[in-house]
């Protein structure tokens, strides 16, 4: 089977071309020393960014209130820069689009809650799962977490990176205020629909402002989302919901839409949102058509589950594997495919270049490894 497809140039809608339709997925490596980069982060992304078109860090916290996970990247001060700085060239210098992705975890920030930073929410209201006080946020914290996002942003162009991606997904603060379970305010950041998205829209706006500011056209900005929140008889939203704040995103402008499809290792490309015959990507791509780049993937460990997600998107995000095998898609460019490493042991995770608290949390079954397993631990 040839994968040529898969190294096609792509252009976003600002005019920037992709040298291919591959996207090194945002995946924190828990790495940073209280938020600066460090040597082993930058050893990490420059390895697992060559062949991609594009390469997205983990996430990095807006402000010292959303914090989620030790070793998290900070783009929440100015000293920041620097660091990003050289992780941004250790991107570009692998030949990939460098794109930083910004996140404030809201109720999520453990960290945060830890080190007596103070953890808001969009409702003050009981979780089962936290352990700490959470209060509401208030008319001011909501500016001042839209001008966070505006001055991260500014933070990341000085840095010299191509692009940025708003995490608008995976239960953090954005997704929070959307989600009708977490969302119980009756101001008008809360209630109906049409506010419950309003905060979201107003961080893309925002962001939209600076660089328009900065006047770099090539400038890219990306978009991440999780398609529905249903846990059980819990409903957050639907993904006639999500759809309907896509369009408002596609209205300000995006460069590429990029679905968080989550669901373990036994998720299938083909699942389709109940009470629809089109599966998530059929119905995001009949959204976005020509008006931005999508990008979707899951369990894509092998050059057939590309193939599969590329049938149906712009391009396809790549993780685990790039984990489990640092030169993934060197492979499948110099036609070697049959070398790719699909599974790994406890004992091989020190040998593939892997920060080593990445390794240690893969490594304890209660902790990171318990979220996204890799094949064969």
């Amino acid at each position: 089977m040839t994968y040529d497809k898969f190294f096609d140039t792509i252009t976003l809608p600002n005019g920037v071309k992709l040298s291919n339709r591959l996207m090194m997925a945002p995946m924190c490596d828990d790495s940073a020393e209280q938020g600066k980069v460090t040597e082993q982060q930058l050893s990490y992304m420059n390895s697992r960014a060559a062949n991609v078109g594009i390469a997205v860090t983990g996430y990095a916290y807006v402000n010292d209130q959303g914090i989620q996970v030790e070793g998290q990247l900070s783009v929440s001060r100015d000293d920041d820069i620097e660091g990003l700085g050289k992780l941004a060239k250790a991107i570009k210098d692998a030949g990939a689009k460098a794109i930083l992705q910004l996140s404030h975890a809201g109720r999520e920030s453990g960290i945060s809650a830890k080190y007596g930073k103070g953890v808001y929410a969009p409702t003050k209201m009981a979780f089962p799962w936290v352990d700490y006080e959470i209060k509401e946020m208030t008319e001011q914290d909501i500016h001042d977490l839209i001008n966070d996002f505006k001055e991260a942003t500014r933070r990341a162009i000085l840095a010299g990176y191509d692009g940025i991606e708003i995490h608008n997904c995976n239960h953090d603060i954005l997704q929070q205020f959307f989600s009708s379970y977490s969302n119980l305010r009756d101001d008008e950041w809360g209630g109906n629909h049409s506010n419950r998205m309003k905060l979201p829209l107003a961080v893309l706006k925002g962001v939209k402002e600076v660089i328009e500011e900065f006047g770099n056209k090539n400038f890219i900005l990306g978009w991440r989302v999780s398609p529905e929140e249903i846990h059980g008889e819990n409903v957050g939203y639907l993904v006639e919901d999500m759809l309907d704040q896509t369009k408002h995103a596609l209205t300000i402008g995006i460069d590429y839409l990029n679905v968080s499809l989550s669901g373990g290792l036994n998720y299938d490309l083909d699942a389709k949102p109940r009470d629809h015959d089109e599966t998530f990507a059929e119905l995001f791509k009949k959204l976005t058509q020509d008006k931005c780049l999508l990008f979707i993937g899951a369990h894509v460990h092998h050059p057939e589950d590309i193939m599969k997600v590329i049938d149906q998107t712009d391009g396809v995000y790549i993780g685990r594997a790039l984990l489990l095998d640092p030169e993934f898609t060197r492979k499948i460019r110099e036609n070697r495919a049959g070398e790719i490493v699909a599974a790994i042991s406890h004992k091989q995770l020190a040998q593939i270049g892997l920060p080593d608290r990445l390794v240690k949390n893969y490594s304890s079954p209660d902790n990171y490894q318990k979220g996204i397993p890799l094949p064969g631990l």
